[in-house]
């Protein structure tokens, strides 16, 4: 089972390109040539990500459940979601 440190997943996805903002939880959003692409969300407790989450938000952020999960360890680049993006069709 997958375990994704919230505290370093919010600040990862923000190194790559990801708005945050706050509301009943923490907001991020990637925006791709003015256009929001898109849009995911964690809580505000800093809790470790579970599987069902990281599930949840790779469905969210378009990408694969294992992307993601790389993506959020820094072992994926901001170039290399975007061309997964496009692998994707969503841009």
């Amino acid at each position: 089972m997958a375990v994704l440190s919230a505290k370093d997943t919010n600040k990862n996805l923000l190194k790559k390109g990801f708005v945050k903002y706050e509301g009943d939880h923490n907001y991020f959003e990637f925006w791709h040539n003015g256009i929001l692409t898109t849009r995911t969300k964690t809580s505000h407790n800093n809790q470790d990500i579970g599987d069902s989450l990281i599930g949840a938000m790779s469905k969210q952020c378009k990408v694969s459940k294992e992307f993601f999960k790389q993506f959020a360890r820094c072992e994926k680049s901001k170039d290399d979601y975007v061309a997964e993006l496009k692998i994707n069709r969503i841009i």
